[in-house]
């Protein structure tokens, strides 16, 4: 396993301890996009976008995860 993926499996577990049930829908989705932009921050030590879209493990390309979160924020 990746540092990437093993990075952004602790942070997902950590958060999802903070909900009394296990996320569902939308809810589960936002967890997702949290914890993989909290862990691409934490790799690329960096709030530049394309660095922290570098550092997330992702099926998808960089390209289009940077696309993907500067629509969303």
């Amino acid at each position: 396993m990746s540092d990437n993926r093993r990075r952004y499996r602790a942070i997902k577990d950590a958060i999802k301890q903070l909900y009394p049930t296990e996320p569902r829908g939308n809810t589960a989705r936002h967890l997702h996009t949290l914890a993989a932009l909290i862990s691409g921050i934490v790799g690329s030590k960096s709030t530049n976008l394309p660095a922290v879209a570098a550092k997330v493990p992702d099926g998808t390309k960089r390209e289009s995860r940077v696309k993907r979160d500067t629509v969303r924020f």
